[in-house]
């Protein structure tokens, strides 16, 4: 991508409007809680297999990879209230349960991204 393709007002338009709807959706999801923050977990877990598939599906339009997996899946998902969650585990004196949502994360949000390009791969072949 080229910087006169990063800097279109059209890309980052897009890339706002999908961010900000995977925002809301992120914030809606993020109610669901219990021994972990279920939703956060969701919506990482949904965003990287979003992610991957959009990669694949997309790999000759970087405009819609750009509004897709900058915007709408990396609104969804989120580094930051993970870490939170995490960490919010540890001061409820909780570090067994934060090191598991730890590895469950990246383990899963990890698969789901492969299983993603998989779908992607397969769809377009």
């Amino acid at each position: 991508m080229s910087i006169a393709e990063v800097f279109n007002p059209m890309i980052l338009l897009g890339v706002f409007v999908a961010g900000g709807l995977g925002s809301m959706l992120r914030v809606a999801i993020s109610k669901f809680s219990g021994y972990w923050p279920w939703g956060i977990l969701i919506g990482n877990v949904v965003a990287s297999f979003f992610a991957g598939w959009a990669v694949t599906s997309f790999a000759e339009d970087v405009t819609w990879v750009a509004i897709l997996v900058v915007g709408l899946a990396g609104g969804l998902s989120t580094f930051s209230s993970w870490a939170a969650g995490a960490v919010q585990l540890v001061a409820k004196d909780r570090p067994l349960a934060a090191t598991l949502y730890t590895v469950v994360t990246v383990i899963f949000s990890s698969t789901a991204a492969w299983f993603g390009l998989l779908l992607g791969s397969t769809l377009i072949y």
